[in-house]
């Protein structure tokens, strides 16, 4: 019964909210982040001056409470967000942005995992883990957000837009190697396993390789697919089940289970009809994109303890090693400079694995509160400006990219 209160709170303020955006002429992300913010903290604010301390609607408004009942339903809007825009995707497209990704992804995390630890280590005086940790939580690219907003300003298509999914896809990778590293230490194990973590990296670089071979080799069975598998009902279950799969591979594979759904969407993508591909995009905006980012909006927690010194060094750190790091990378890869600006803003988006890496860090007594809530901030305020940015460059976002 709560799990269908939350949904119909969430969903319904999102969708409200994320047209009224839509009619202000910006990205309905905007608005679907805030009705999670409304639904929320806002009403957590008001329900203090109404209800005595202790009363179930401050338990029921919580975000502790409130993931208890909606994960694993988070986990799968996010999935099919992914999915949509893998079916979205051409390969040959992807293809061709490859070398564009690839020095996006390097500058995209080199340059914010290094200042966040310098920040953290010398400006911040943390230890060196709680460091190292903050330099994941800023260099990591929250990929369902940019890719959400490239779709809904019709970018996706664009050399700009694969230069973020290819960045993004390899940005997974190369954070495997950091959180095994990180997680390593958690646990008191000071001298890491290196060939854990290359065998880590190999089986994950494995299965991308292994997907993309599959959907370039695919197309050619796709008459037979269609003889064999005519009931609607069949090959929308048989699509389910290999999404499923692709994204529970994923997780095995030391990948977000996202990546999986994203990479299933691209080798699927030739099999599904336009009707079918209409219905799915239907169900993707229509719900499980409003769930997904308003819960983002839910999550914040308001602390005065966060405002301050910290808040404004983890900001500036996370915004401006990301956007110059992967927007520098776009640029030495050789796309335009205005182009290479629209990459940096798309990149910088967060608030997913950023937000459980800080969570373990304040469980295992790493950071302290200020901290995480200054990360978790962070984590809101790129998620808010992202689409705003992309917005403001969407007029200089037009070469299309070669397929």
């Amino acid at each position: 019964m709560e799990t269908f209160v939350y949904i119909f709170l969430l969903v319904g303020l999102a969708v409200y909210l994320g047209h009224l955006a839509q009619r202000l002429k910006q990205p309905r992300i905007i608005g679907e982040i805030f009705g999670g913010i409304i639904a929320g903290p806002l009403f957590l604010f008001i329900a203090t001056f109404i209800f005595h301390e202790g009363h179930r609607i401050h338990l029921f408004l919580s975000t502790q409470y409130a993931s208890t009942k909606l994960t694993s339903l988070v986990d799968f809007a996010g999935i099919m967000i992914m999915f949509g825009a893998g079916l979205e995707t051409d390969l040959s497209a992807l293809f061709s942005s490859a070398k564009h990704g690839l020095l996006t992804a390097i500058g995209g995390v080199v340059l914010p995992f290094s200042l966040g630890l310098l920040v953290g280590k010398y400006l911040l005086h943390l230890e060196l883990l709680a460091s190292l940790y903050l330099g994941a939580a800023v260099s990591i690219t929250a990929v369902a957000l940019s890719v959400a907003t490239l779709i809904q300003l019709k970018k996706l298509k664009t050399k700009v837009g694969m230069t973020i999914i290819v960045a993004a896809v390899l940005d997974d990778i190369i954070g495997v190697m950091i959180l095994s590293v990180i997680m390593n230490m958690t646990r008191g194990e000071g001298s890491f396993s290196i060939r854990h973590i290359f065998i880590m990296v190999l089986v994950a670089a494995i299965f991308v390789i292994f997907s993309v071979l599959l959907g370039h080799f695919g197309k050619k069975l796709r008459k037979y697919f269609r003889l064999i598998m005519k009931s609607p009902q069949e090959r929308f279950s048989f699509f389910i089940l290999f999404l499923f799969l692709f994204s529970i591979i994923s997780h095995f594979a030391g990948l977000h289970l996202v990546i999986g759904a994203f990479l299933a969407g691209l080798i699927l993508g030739p099999f599904l009809k336009l009707s079918e591909k209409e219905n799915l995009s239907n169900w993707i905006w229509g719900l499980f994109a409003p769930l997904f980012f308003a819960w983002v909006g839910f999550s914040v927690q308001f602390s005065t303890s966060a405002f301050g010194v910290p808040l404004l060094l983890i900001v500036a750190t996370a915004f401006i090693g990301k956007i110059i790091g992967a927007g520098g990378g776009a640029l030495l890869s050789g796309l335009k400079p205005v182009e290479s600006l629209a990459v940096g803003f798309g990149m910088n988006g967060r608030a997913a694995v950023e937000l459980i890496i800080a969570e373990i860090a304040l469980r295992n007594g790493v950071i302290d509160r200020t901290i995480f809530t200054a990360v978790v901030f962070m984590a809101i305020l790129s998620a808010i400006s992202t689409p705003l940015l992309m917005k403001l460059m969407a007029n200089k976002i037009t070469t299309p990219v070669k397929g």
